[in-house]
């Protein structure tokens, strides 16, 4: 049987002191894959005090990211390489991507030689593996792994909604017939398949009331063919423990529980919700600053079932001004998501919901 490993998804994490006991409880599992990214806020410089710091270089690999919205130049590319290894504390990375690649960024990345600066580093020895993460149609993912055959592992967003209701199965399966093996992002979509309106998550506790909702999606991504790790970005020691626990007893699922994933996907599509998993790459261009993250996150919980005084009163707690009625729709974001969400179209809707 197919069996990949679980890799620590480092986007959203906790305080230092959370964060090193879920670094010594992932590696003393036996897995030891840490994904970071220049652009995730904090992630590179915890990662330093938490697992270089403390634990052997040889315990452990890295997989960093070259974010090719903020390159303009060779230059740019080797000060961003230069400052990531700074922040981690380390003198090479075993894994390199290209990170985000979608449609709109085709013709700036090939222009760029972004590709071949990687390489680069490979032949330097400052990188071991080179690849890229992907958010894009299925039309690009091919032309890019014909055009880079150099490719040697892909990062792609793979989970029980998208694949089943998306178009994901398609990327699984161009990896596959390149012989490229993947690196499964977001296998809980950012947390919406960890908790599910209360009618479809019902359907799961009915059946194994003992097991989290998340288990699901991590032991679904984590038996798909030709998946070598999930990144499971636990944010807290409870979900990794959790993680840990699927994957000591990995297994395909059964037809029976794969019918109760369609069940489950019915009731989830009457519910209407902005598919945002937080990554928060929208924020930083932002004129206006806007939690946007935040606001989708509270209405999204309002839809599954969450009080609505509650949520709304979280809402009103955003500081003045960063708030979804704070948009002015200027459109600088819409480059920025990976999941392809009209933003400001999702802002008015929450702003119109909490106003």
């Amino acid at each position: 049987m197919h069996k990949a490993t679980l890799g620590f998804g480092a986007m959203r994490l906790p305080d230092a002191t959370q964060t090193a006991k879920m670094v010594d409880a992932y590696l003393e599992s036996g897995a030891n894959y840490f994904d970071t990214a220049y652009v995730y806020d904090g992630s590179q410089e915890l990662l330093k005090k938490t697992l270089v710091k403390r634990h052997p270089r040889s315990s452990f690999v890295i997989a960093d990211k070259l974010p090719p919205w903020l390159v303009k130049n060779h230059k740019d590319c080797k000060r961003i390489f230069e400052e990531s290894l700074k922040r981690l504390g380390t003198d090479f990375f075993d894994y390199y991507l290209v990170h985000s690649l979608d449609d709109s960024r085709e013709e700036s990345v090939e222009k760029l030689g972004l590709f071949e600066w990687v390489t680069e580093q490979k032949k330097k020895g400052t990188v071991k593996y080179v690849g890229f993460s992907f958010h894009g149609t299925t039309a690009y993912l091919a032309r890019l792994l014909e055009r880079h055959p150099e490719t040697e592992f892909v990062q792609l967003q793979l989970n029980y909604m998208d694949i089943l209701r998306g178009p994901a199965g398609e990327w699984q399966n161009l990896a596959i017939k390149h012989n490229i093996p993947i690196i499964v992002m977001e296998p809980v979509k950012g947390g919406s398949l960890a908790t599910l309106p209360p009618a479809a998550e019902k359907i799961f506790k009915d059946y194994a009331p003992e097991r989290s909702i998340a288990s699901w999606a991590m032991q679904y991504a984590g038996t798909l063919e030709g998946v070598a790790n999930v990144l499971a970005g636990a944010s807290t020691l409870e979900q990794m423990h959790d993680n840990i626990k699927t994957f000591d007893n990995l297994k395909p699922l059964t037809g029976e529980e794969m019918a109760l994933i369609e069940v489950a996907l019915e009731e989830m599509s009457k519910i209407a919700t902005i598919p945002c998993t937080a990554c928060k790459y929208c924020h930083a261009d932002c004129p206006q600053k806007i939690d946007i993250a935040s606001c989708f996150s509270l209405y999204n919980d309002l839809k599954r079932g969450s009080a609505e005084w509650n949520r709304s009163m979280m809402y009103k707690t955003l500081p003045d001004g960063r708030r979804a009625h704070d948009c002015t729709e200027c459109g600088v974001c819409l480059s920025h998501c990976p999941q392809h969400i009209n933003i400001p179209a999702g802002l008015r809707t929450v702003s119109e919901t909490f106003q």
